[in-house]
């Protein structure tokens, strides 16, 4: 039983030929293309993530920098503000003691002057209680006497014993 070759043979052999062309044309080469789009759809797609991935970790390294940047420089803000508030306060305390120590040097100047005032004055009042009492003593009257000397050292004992 050998093969017979015969016009069906070439018939079915035509027939597949002419399917597999068909199915090429129709079915293959649409599929192909297709499945072409897809890769590059997919390789481009890959293409432009690996790209975004790349900015997007450029942008973050940027504002990583960028914090850091802004947070040294509100440091050295801080730091100049406060030092500068150290200052000014240091300024502040340095004219309060200085202005406190000159009221202090005015009230010390007035309460000297007071106090020699106030000598002054008790020394007056003791020479004519002075005056006074040697008149009564020696019963007469004793205003065409001279001044009558009366040692400060002696008003100032009499101030301490006040005390």
């Amino acid at each position: 039983m050998l093969l017979e070759f015969d016009g069906t043979f070439i018939f079915a052999l035509i027939s597949f030929i002419i399917f597999v062309l068909l199915m090429n044309i129709i079915l293959y080469k649409p599929i192909t293309k297709i499945m072409d789009e897809r890769q590059k759809f997919y390789d481009k797609n890959k293409n432009t993530a690996e790209l975004s991935k790349q900015r997007t970790d450029e942008v973050l390294k940027n504002k990583e920098t960028e914090i850091l940047g802004a947070k040294l420089e509100a440091s050295n803000i801080l730091q100049t503000v406060q030092n500068e508030s150290k200052a000014k306060r240091e300024e502040l305390l340095d004219r309060t003691k200085e202005e406190h120590n000159n009221k202090l040097l005015d009230l010390k100047k007035q309460l000297i002057a007071d106090k020699n005032e106030a000598k002054n004055k008790l020394k007056g009042e003791m020479e004519e209680y002075v005056r006074i009492a040697v008149s009564k003593v020696l019963d007469e009257d004793i205003n065409n006497i001279g001044s009558i000397n009366i040692d400060d050292s002696r008003i100032d004992g009499i101030l301490e014993a006040q005390k």
